[in-house]
């Protein structure tokens, strides 16, 4: 009986001698199992991981400031060559092309960005569809596609992201969403020059409480917060459309 180890012996002297038979150019592969990653004897901060296998978060900030968050590669996310803890994985994610330029890093601190973009995220099909459904003939919707860095009158910065209703001549109504870093767990949302609602999402107001909920009533208290925000939008377009329709007439 000729073994696989027989196989592979004589096709290596074959080889030596320049020749090849042709059955082996189609012989199916043996796949190896993945390699373990290797200890580093540094512990993973998820918490319930055991794993010692962590290495420190990638993430820097404008400031040259760095995260300590140590993870292993089962909670890790790779992103761009680099390796992150879930918080920062998201703020990277979030501000998209900035993310090139360490200058453009949030703090470290910072979850404004990653909360405007997440919710943003969320609500993103149904503002889409409310402006398009309030679009006239020539009109078009435009949407951001990461988070943007902004400052007020007063040079408070703050990250947003937006929908605008266009025209060639320019913008005619902005739907946006933005929290401020010095407050990065209030949303506010506004339409046109109008904030129509301002709040604090009830999953970071249940983490303020350090209170723990059961995943059906987590999913719930999400749906009415954004059932919230959709309507409240969507009443605040129709009322920008009956103003401009009164100025037209």
């Amino acid at each position: 009986m000729v073994t696989v180890e027989t196989e592979r012996k004589e096709t290596r002297a074959l080889r030596r001698l320049g020749v090849l038979p042709a059955t082996a150019l189609f012989r199916r592969r043996e796949h190896s199992a993945p390699e373990a990653p290797q200890a580093s004897g540094i512990a993973c901060t998820m918490r319930g991981c055991a794993n010692h296998t962590a290495q420190l978060c990638a993430y820097r900030d404008r400031r040259e400031r760095s995260c300590s968050a140590t993870i292993c590669p089962a909670h890790g996310i790779s992103l761009g060559g680099h390796t992150y803890c879930r918080r920062h994985a998201g703020t990277v994610q979030a501000i998209g092309e900035l993310a090139r330029d360490q200058s453009g890093h949030p703090d470290i601190d910072d979850r404004a960005p990653s909360l405007v973009d997440w919710i943003a995220r969320d609500i993103d099909k149904d503002i889409r569809t409310l402006l398009a459904r309030a679009a006239r003939p020539g009109e078009s919707v435009i949407v951001d596609d990461a988070a943007r860095l902004k400052h007020d009158f007063r040079r408070n910065a703050r990250w947003e992201r937006s929908w605008r209703l266009v025209e060639h001549t320019g913008p005619i109504l902005n739907v946006t969403l933005h929290v401020a870093e010095d407050d990065d767990s209030l949303i506010h949302v506004r339409v046109g020059t109008e904030t129509v609602a301002d709040g604090v999402p009830p999953w970071i107001a249940r983490r303020r409480d350090g209170q723990d909920v059961e995943a059906a009533i987590d999913i719930s208290q999400r749906r009415l917060f954004y059932r919230y925000l959709e309507e409240t939008i969507a009443e605040a377009v129709l009322r920008f459309r009956d103003r401009s329709d009164r100025i037209d007439q």
